[in-house]
């Protein structure tokens, strides 16, 4: 009788042990400060594809922003209003992508105007 007391005491006890080991090897643990530099960002092939779209479609716009901004300088230097009021009309026409900043970032981005900002 008290050695079956007994066993089912150790068996209690190792039982606890068992317990407090898996809380402890399992709970939850600070790491150190992360910084973004330290996570990667992995895209679909999709998703860099929607990327590649937005970056050429605005890569076009802006070539043409950058051909007319050149006529209208040239207008600016032969003083020739006609042709200057023509391609800034043709140039408030061109459309613009809103791109987050993030999207800048891109290797395949591309900065518009000749030294204008718009």
């Amino acid at each position: 009788m008290e050695q079956s007391k007994k066993r089912k005491k150790n068996i209690q006890m190792t039982n606890l042990v068992k317990i407090f080991l898996v809380l402890c090897l399992t709970s939850c643990t600070h790491s150190s400060n992360l910084k973004p530099e330290d996570t990667k960002v992995s895209r679909s092939a999709e998703m860099q594809q929607e990327i590649n779209y937005l970056l050429s479609l605005d890569e076009s716009y802006k070539t043409q922003e950058k051909m007319y901004l050149e006529e209208i300088r040239k207008a600016q230097i032969h003083n020739d209003e006609i042709a200057f009021e023509f391609f800034l009309r043709e140039y408030a026409k061109v459309k613009r992508l809103d791109l987050p900043d993030w999207i800048k970032k891109e290797p395949n981005y591309v900065e518009g105007g000749i030294k204008v900002k718009y």
